[in-house]
Parts: C-alpha cells; structure tokens; sequence
C-alpha cells in the first residue's frame, strides 16, 4: 500500500512573497487584506490517516480571540473536507514555528511527530524521526534545512491516481500514475519563491542560505509536484536546473 490521497485541507498564505520587498506598506497591506500568513495545511492517507502542519494565521498574535478563531476555522476546513480531529492518527510538523503548529493542541489523541532535532533543541515529549524514516506507507521523512536549522518535508509516493471530469472542449482527464508529491514545509514557502529561485530569510532563526538551497535541489530531484509551506500544490519543472546560487 502507498499513499491513496492526499488534500490541501486549508491553503496557506504568506505575507511577503518571493517578488516582495518585505517593506512596512508590504506587509500593512496585507495584514489589512486579511492575509494571516498561515501555513498549508494537507492531509495524507495511506494506512494511516496524516495532517501536516496546523495552520495558524496571525502567528504573533496570541490572544485567546485569535487562538480560537484559528483553531474554528481548521475545524470548519477540515469538517468541510469530511474529517474531524478523532479521524487523525498523526499530526506531523515540518518545523517548529507557530504559524505551522499552533493549533496542534486540537488534536489530542494524535501521535504528534517531529524530526529529532526539535525534540532535542526543545525538549518535546512529542515522538522523533531523522532523515529517511518511514512514518507510514509510502510516506518518508526528508531533513531539508535551511529556513531553520530543524525543517523537514514529507516524500509521497502514491498508488496510481485516477480522476475524470469532462473539459470544457469534451474532452476527459482520466488517470494520473503513480507520482512524488514533496510537502516541503518551509524548505519551499511557495510557488513563487520556487520560480523566482528565492531563498525566503525573514525569519529571526534562519539557518543557512547553503543549506536552503541544498534542501531546494534535494526536492526538485525527487518531486513531481510540490506543495510548499505556504499556497497550494505545483507541478515541479525538472527540466530547470538551478545554475546560479541565489544570493
């Protein structure tokens, strides 16, 4: 058995992207748009049902308000997707900042799982796995550092996916293979940090730019589509070889 599905359950979004200054009007307009800067939130099934990442918007607001407002609507995206907290089996965070697991304490009778690393540096009683392990069915860990000294990203490897629904020219989409899917957590922020080659290195804990930009090339080698830390699920372009090191 392999993966069987997989679901964005709550699409992340990011307060400067990649072709973005991170200038005060930036980031005023879009605080002002509502833009929370939340991680993606997905979910996997193999022969255990996973969630990775929780999807706090807001991240240093800590207010009782924005907690719960945070944690009604993950369960309204994933009760929209046909799923409560009971159904999760494990809660797995890419790294260990709070717009990624803030809302974890929602799901209390799930195994929570993090890389070893995090366990370490923060003394967690959450359970640890290192580079290559396997947490479930076609569902493998890869140390991708660089944002933080700890990121990580999940390696799917599916069963043959089959979807159908007529075009608007009559045609059919019908079946899709067996594909890589890479969750990337934040060793990919999104889509156009992806097109634009740009490290994202806002955060106060950034690691290493060498690092990041290995953890880039270690998932465009692997991975037939991506969902990066923040937005939704795109097609990884193999044939674009990273030439230059970004600066």
């Amino acid at each position: 058995m392999a993966v069987s599905q997989i679901k964005i359950i709550k699409p992340g979004t990011l307060a400067i992207d990649g072709f973005e200054s991170p200038e005060s009007y930036v980031l005023a307009m879009k605080y002002l748009s509502g833009i929370g800067g939340g991680s993606t939130v997905s979910l996997i099934k193999s022969d255990a049902t996973i969630l990775v990442d929780t999807g706090y918007d807001y991240e240093t607001d800590r207010s009782d308000d924005n907690i719960k407002k945070n944690r009604k609507n993950l369960l309204k995206a994933l009760k929209f997707a046909g799923f409560t907290p009971k159904d999760i089996d494990m809660v797995y965070i890419s790294h260990w900042h709070a717009d990624h697991f803030m809302n974890y304490k929602i799901f209390s009778d799930s195994e929570i799982i993090v890389h070893d690393k995090i366990i370490e540096r923060l003394n967690l009683d959450f359970t640890g796995v290192a580079e290559g392990e396997k947490i479930a069915d076609g569902v493998e860990v890869l140390f991708t550092p660089g944002h933080t000294i700890d990121n990580t990203s999940l390696l799917l490897k599916t069963e043959p996916l089959r979807y159908m629904r007529r075009t608007n020219s009559g045609g059919m989409i019908w079946g899709i293979g067996k594909v890589n899917v890479v969750i990337a957590g934040d060793a990919i922020v999104s889509s156009a940090c992806y097109a634009t080659n740009t490290i994202w290195n806002h955060n106060g804990d950034f690691f290493s730019h060498d690092a990041a930009f290995e953890s880039t090339k270690k998932i465009r080698e692997v991975a037939d589509f991506i969902i990066p830390g923040h937005g939704g699920i795109f097609t990884n372009t193999k044939e674009e070889k990273m030439s230059d090191q970004p600066s």
